[in-house]
């Protein structure tokens, strides 16, 4: 630092609370106009998620804003709350961490893992229900760099603990025509999703991208949504790689399973999950339904080919016999068409099957938008019959 008198004016940053940066010139003596403007500009930036350095600059975005509700409709769709977010850098990122309330920090996974982190910069903070204080609270992330700068930023969570015997609603219907803000209808475990036109889209394609609805009280159910792709991506050759490409609908959602990894991959059990498999070019597109126990799937022989920007309906309901195995049925066609009357695909599964939990709507290495979604309580089956004459369409 020099001495010099140097009588210039410099620029000074004081940040209001209102977060706009105010600019004021006034002349300091006895320190570089340099030196004080760097200074301040670090100050200021460093407490709005930017760290400003010589050749250094740390953002820090929450997709979901800066404050998110969890439980705020009577029930939780899985175990765990999920905050989403990238950093982003001029300088390589070598650690990131979150807090909750200021206590110690733990480490966040950022580097792209062919699973739940889908590029460089990403992070998915996963915290379970139990351990997260009930009402407000502050979760905050710390980000560091290889060159030694370090920025920080944090965002307001509301966890709405419920009392006993509260319920997500059952019928449930969302329009996303009247939504403002995607967590206030749906909670969403992975991925960049957006509002657009005629729905909610996946804009950013990789594995799993995922929201979820309902709660471990579901358990006879069916799912009505649309869906219309976009775009699709190929899964990458070498491990963590499904080599599918899909939009889906799971039923009896848990959450992820604890398998040591953060965030957790394990995504089974869970009752099972529908994939509409898309391939590479929409021409052999089918049904699986992939059994959420013992990971094995019952796939239609049936191909058909889509068209991309044509939007379909998609459904899938699980139902319980009296003895205690759980039917799980699906069908698609094109929106604006007669629904059929068969189902496309049946699949039974014995009476150790997860008995009850949400729904997740999922595109996997696609680029869909979801439509409105629409959910029905569904009776008991009688018996292990797959003829559909007498359930609800």
């Amino acid at each position: 630092m020099s001495n010099s008198q140097n009588k210039s004016p410099v620029t000074r940053v004081e940040l209001q609370w209102e977060s706009r940066v105010v600019i004021k010139t006034e002349r300091l003596s006895g320190l570089r106009a340099s030196w004080v403007g760097t200074w301040l500009v670090a100050a200021a930036c460093a407490s709005s998620g930017f760290a400003i350095g010589d050749d250094s600059a740390i953002q820090i975005d929450f997709w979901y804003g800066p404050v998110q509700e969890f439980g705020h409709l009577g029930g939780h769709p899985q175990k765990q709350v999920n905050i989403l977010g990238h950093v982003a850098s001029t300088s390589e990122l070598v650690k990131l961490e979150y807090s909750i309330d200021d206590q110690d920090a733990k480490e966040l996974s950022f580097r792209e893992d062919r699973k739940r982190i889908a590029r460089d910069g990403d992070f998915n903070i996963e915290i379970d229900r139990d351990v997260l204080p009930k009402g407000r609270s502050k979760v905050t992330v710390i980000a560091t760099t290889g060159d030694g700068k370090r920025a920080t930023k944090s965002v307001t969570v509301i966890h709405h603990a419920g009392k006993a015997g509260q319920r997500w609603p059952l019928p449930y219907k969302i329009d996303w025509s009247e939504v403002e803000n995607i967590q206030d209808v749906v909670q969403v475990i992975d991925g960049k999703w957006e509002l657009s036109q005629g729905g909610v889209r996946s804009i950013e394609r990789y594995y799993d991208r995922c929201f979820a609805f309902g709660d471990a009280s579901w358990q006879d159910y069916q799912v009505t949504t649309s869906f219309k792709v976009h775009q699709l991506t190929g899964p990458r050759e070498g491990p963590n790689s499904t080599g599918v490409t899909h939009a889906a609908i799971a039923l009896r959602w848990p959450g992820h399973d604890y398998d040591g990894k953060q965030p957790t991959v394990k995504w089974h059990p869970l009752g099972a999950t529908a994939e509409f498999r898309l391939g590479k070019s929409l021409k052999q597109c089918r049904w699986r339904v992939f059994d959420g126990q013992r990971q094995f799937y019952k796939e239609s022989t049936k191909r058909r080919t889509l068209q991309f920007e044509t939007t379909y309906k998609m459904k899938h309901q699980v139902t319980t016999t009296k003895s205690g195995e759980s039917v799980y049925r699906t069908r698609l066609w094109e929106f604006g068409k007669p629904e059929p009357t068969d189902w496309d695909l049946v699949r039974i599964e014995p009476k150790d099957d997860v008995p009850t939990g949400s729904a997740l709507i999922l595109a996997h290495h696609s680029d869909v938008t979801f439509g409105n979604i629409e959910v029905v309580e569904l009776p008991k089956l009688k018996s292990k019959k797959t003829n559909n004459a007498k359930m609800p369409k």
